[in-house]
């Protein structure tokens, strides 16, 4: 019975931290964002802001990557387009990207 006990201990302990892990991550994407210029290449932002949560390939062959910023129940997107020469074309920061203040909410 101690074993399974201490198992569920274990369990609830890492939820109550996954939140947290989220707001931090978050925190981290929005003051990176911020880092992003146009005209940089797919490794130097992924230098800055890490491997992206999701990436799209247009017709066009033009890759956008996503970061989330927000809390578990309000996320938005943080998004950098690339043009055709693999450069940074646009960086869509959420408005309360600005890095200065955590999210809350998590």
């Amino acid at each position: 019975m101690l074993r399974k006990t201490s198992g569920a201990r274990l369990l609830l302990a890492a939820a109550l931290l996954l939140p947290a892990c989220t707001a931090q991550e978050s925190f981290q994407n929005a003051e990176n964002c911020a880092k992003v210029e146009v005209g940089m290449s797919q490794e130097q932002v992924r230098r800055i802001m890490g491997a992206p949560t999701g990436a799209d390939t247009a017709a066009d062959s033009r890759k956008t990557w996503s970061y989330l910023f927000g809390s578990a129940t309000d996320t938005q997107p943080i998004r950098i387009q690339f043009g055709e020469n693999g450069t940074v074309a646009a960086v869509t920061c959420a408005p309360q990207a600005s890095g200065r203040e955590r999210p809350t909410g998590n």
